[in-house]
Formats: structure tokens, C-alpha cells, sequence
């Protein structure tokens, strides 16, 4: 490599911000499956029971006979259930469906907070000693999930991790390319030309202020320099995007689009 070789390599703030979006993408898939798998299933458990314990509610304060409540509710489960060819568990609410934990216990037998007639005609107190033994929330969310929503979740996740594979691939691909100048031949995007090939070189998203982004057009084609994420412009390490941009200039001999600054910091066209 010559002494004058100008090489800028990816930036640290570069692949700082791809791991940033990165891992706030995997975890929004990792929310993704727990609710697919069981935050939606867990979360219905909580509304059916609440409904559950609300209809009871309402009926123990019609019951007058004791042992005939306690009977009931010992031959009864809370929920009412059913089970898809699948072995899927499934709450069942007139014409609707919603998928439970399959270790469920309401699908199998009343709790206890619901075996005294007298203490469930104050139901909100039997659910919130029924809640605090389980562990749930006091407070159900505003309606159960169907199978359709829980696929949703699924889906996401499935797009979610795929977004994953292609953050990585670009994170490798940023790390193998380079922003470079050696001798008149330039290595940008992934390909590499003299110099002499270039016939319009646009700085008009280049420099302090702007994108540090530039366009040369190559043989008819038009190439893009990103110099924000290849080299930079950090003063504390001689800012190698604009060195390689001096450099190339110094050789360069054909057109130039570029804005200037006026006082008040507008751009205009040089004219």
C-alpha cells in the first residue's frame, strides 16, 4: 500500500447504530413469541376468569341454598372448555373461542374463593384473593385474543427475526467494504473505477452541515459515497472521509456540483 492511499474504513458509530436497531428488532420478536406462546394465553386465562367470576357474582346473589352452591361448584370447572383435535385448550364463550395455558386449572375445577355462596355476593373480594394466591393481575386487559391474534404475534416475530438476518447482512457487508483512494483508483459501493472515469461528481449532501453524502457518476451510472459511514468526518482523527474526498478532488478534472453556504447558514446554488 502507498503512503498516499487514502482507506476509510466503516465507523465504530456505524455498527453502534446497526446493533442499536438490531437488538431493539430481536427483542420486539422475542416479545413477539412469548406472546404467541404465552403472555396471549396467560392474559385470556385472567379476562375468562374474571367474566367467569363476575357471572357467579351475579348468580350467588339469587342463591339462597348453600350446599347447593358449594355442590355446583365442586361438579363444575370456572371456565368452560374445549379441546381442538390439536390437544389445543380453548375458553368458550358462546360462538367464541380463545386459546388457555394448557395447564389451566380453571379448565378442571373451581377455586376455592368461589365455594362460599356468602363471601362470592362480594365477588371483587373473592377474585382479589383468588388473584393474589395465583399471581395475576387484579386488573384483566379490555378483551380475550382469538387464535387470529396470536398468529398475528407469530407472524411478527417470523418478520421480526428476518429483519434480524438482514440487519446482520448488512452489517457484514459494511464491515468488508471500504471507502478508499490508491493511486487514481476508487473503491466505493462495492466496486472500484479510476478516477478518470468519473465525468460529474455531486457535493451537494457533502461536507459539515449536510449528509456527508456524495454521488459520482461513473461510466453513466451513478455511485454513492457515503462518507458519514465510511471514515467520517471526526476531527480528533483528521476527519478521512473529506481526505479522501481532498485527494481524489486534487486529481479529479471534471464537473462539480456543490452548494455554498450563505451567512445565515442556508444553501444555495453556486452559480
Amino acid at each position: 500500500m502507498s503512503q498516499t492511499d487514502i482507506i476509510c474504513k466503516a465507523t465504530t458509530d456505524t455498527f453502534v447504530r446497526f446493533g442499536i436497531v438490531i437488538l431493539a428488532v430481536f427483542g420486539f420478536s422475542l416479545y413477539f413469541v412469548y406472546d404467541g406462546a404465552i403472555g396471549y394465553a396467560a392474559k385470556n386465562e385472567v379476562i375468562c376468569s374474571y367474566k367467569a367470576f363476575a357471572d357467579l357474582g351475579e348468580a350467588a346473589l339469587k342463591e339462597k341454598d348453600t350446599d347447593a352452591w358449594r355442590a355446583q361448584r365442586e361438579s363444575t370447572p370456572l371456565l368452560a372448555t374445549e379441546k381442538t383435535a390439536e390437544g389445543e385448550l380453548l375458553a368458550v364463550q358462546g360462538e367464541d373461542r380463545y386459546p388457555l395455558p394448557a395447564d389451566c386449572e380453571a379448565a378442571t375445577h373451581c377455586p376455592a374463593e368461589v365455594m362460599d355462596l356468602q363471601a362470592m355476593q362480594d365477588w371483587h373480594a373473592c377474585w382479589e384473593k383468588y388473584t393474589g394466591r395465583k399471581g395475576m393481575p387484579i386488573k384483566p386487559g379490555e378483551h380475550p385474543y382469538d387464535a387470529g391474534a396470536i398468529r398475528e404475534q407469530w407472524i411478527g416475530s417470523v418478520v421480526g427475526f428476518a429483519l434480524v438476518v438482514l440487519g446482520l447482512y448488512f452489517v457484514v457487508r459494511t464491515y468488508k467494504r471500504e471507502l478508499a483512494l490508491r493511486g487514481n483508483v476508487v473503491t466505493a459501493a462495492g466496486q472500484s473505477f479510476r478516477v478518470d472515469e468519473i465525468t460529474l461528481i455531486d457535493l451537494r449532501q457533502w461536507g459539515t452541515g449536510f449528509k456527508g453524502i456524495a454521488y459520482f457518476t461513473v461510466n453513466g451510472k451513478k455511485v454513492k459515497i457515503d462518507g458519514m459511514t465510511y471514515g467520517g468526518f471526526n476531527k480528533d482523527k483528521g476527519e478521512p472521509a473529506e481526505a479522501f474526498m481532498k485527494a481524489l478532488l486534487a486529481q479529479y478534472k471534471g464537473d462539480i456540483i456543490e452548494y455554498e453556504q450563505s451567512d445565515k447558514g442556508a444553501a444555495t446554488p453556486e452559480s
